[in-house]
């Protein structure tokens, strides 16, 4: 099959008030270095790789990002930044205006990362050798944290009920016992796409109410929901999740500013809050920050919902082209429709590949990179995700050398 035979029709770039935010403009990446792209083209040694794995997207941050970030340069003091009043006001009309969670200036405090902000909540909340659940397939950092800190990780993995995964609250009461002390919830989730309803999430927190188990929630996609889903964060649901959880967030993930190294803890519960500042004395993260990672996440919270808009609705006009080109041109491949991230979540189990061979499926014969499955944990298996988060030209030339190599494959 060659590109010329499938169906290569692209939709226009969505427009919001009359803005075009050039989503179908590829990067000029002469002056770029990235993980995503430069990193894995030099692993490789293969400059025509189409890099479609780390989470960020090839899209130009939102103009009054950059717009924030070209006046700190102008400026030219980078010393300690200080939070004024504006950057509080921008978090907390963010979430108010578009989840109605109503939080206050005092339940906020900043970390360089949601990763690096779980350790300081790790280390004072538990003791070594408790229990803390993470649900799988999610991403390896999960573990990995729990491991490192001296604690035990334990997978609640999802289940898959026909193409849409839901939490198995059986297999968690089984494996809840009086040494859990956290629940780590990702929500919307990473790899899967789910956004959970607010009957799950009510669900969810009775269970970890009743057995004293604290959620923490990693909501750092919050911003990418689908059109027609309701993203509902998790201390939002009522006064009690909100005294027994602490949310993780940031503008990285949603506004593409992972590099500027800026995140929020949210936690009503000043026992909570306080054990975390406890916790980030250890490294000394209390104090300082960076300069530009804080003016990013002030204008993306004020002044960006139109791109945001934009960016989603582009995204998910990328799913549709994925959908309809795997199911014309890849049926083995099983979709997973996501309600949320720029993630596609792609099984490859019934080409019966190992994950050395499917690695080789994708980088040695397809030319493309993506975040293999298997490493994330149970159901992750024989899956792919494939970062939808770019133009729809490149989406596009991904997926067809994916079906050669697919062609290649299943004509042996």
């Amino acid at each position: 099959m060659t590109k010329s035979q499938a169906n290569t029709s692209s939709s226009a770039p969505p427009k919001v008030d009359g803005l075009d935010f050039g989503f179908n403009v590829p990067l000029d990446r002469a002056e770029l270095s990235s993980a995503k792209w430069e990193y894995e083209i030099s692993r490789k040694g293969d400059p025509t790789l189409l890099c479609f794995g780390t989470a960020e997207m090839d899209y130009r941050a939102a103009p009054p990002i950059c717009a924030a970030l070209e006046r700190v340069a102008k400026a030219g003091h980078f010393g300690y930044p200080y939070k004024r009043v504006s950057y509080y006001e921008a978090i907390i009309g963010y979430f108010n205006r578009h989840f109605s969670w109503s939080i206050q200036k005092d339940w906020i405090a900043s970390n360089v990362g949601i990763y690096p902000s779980m350790q300081p909540i790790i280390d004072e909340l538990t003791s070594p050798g408790d229990e803390i659940i993470y649900q799988p397939p999610v991403h390896h950092i999960f573990p990995e944290v729990i491991t490192a800190a001296g604690r035990t990780a334990v997978a609640n993995p999802l289940v898959k009920r026909g193409t849409r995964y839901e939490m198995d609250f059986e297999d968690l009461a089984a494996k809840t016992t009086a040494r859990t002390k956290i629940l780590l919830l990702c929500s919307p989730h990473n790899p899967v796409g789910r956004v959970w309803t607010r009957e799950e999430l009510e669900r969810l927190n009775a269970f970890c109410l009743e057995r004293g188990v604290i959620v923490v929630a990693d909501e750092v996609y919050c911003s990418l929901v689908f059109e027609g889903v309701e993203f509902t964060p998790f201390a939002g649901l009522s006064q009690s999740a909100s005294l027994n959880s602490i949310t993780l967030v940031s503008a990285s993930k949603s506004f593409n500013v992972t590099g500027l190294k800026h995140s929020l803890f949210v936690a009503e519960n000043p026992d909570l809050r306080d054990a975390y500042m406890r916790g980030l004395k250890r490294n000394n993260l209390y104090f300082g920050g960076c300069i530009f990672g804080q003016a990013a996440t002030e204008a993306a919270f004020r002044d960006c919902d139109d791109w945001s808009l934009a960016a989603v609705r582009y995204i998910q006009g990328n799913f549709e082209y994925l959908r309809s080109f795997i199911e014309k041109h890849l049926p083995l491949v099983t979709v997973t429709t996501p309600e949320a991230t720029y993630f596609a979540w792609l099984d490859f189990g019934r080409l019966g590949l190992s994950v050395d061979e499917l690695r080789s499926f994708f980088e040695d014969e397809a030319h493309v990179v993506v975040t293999l499955g298997e490493p994330l944990g149970a159901g992750g298996k024989g899956h792919a995700r494939f970062n939808l988060g770019t133009t729809r030209s490149l989406v596009e030339e991904g997926l067809h050398r994916i079906a050669q190599a697919y062609e290649r494959r299943t004509a042996s």
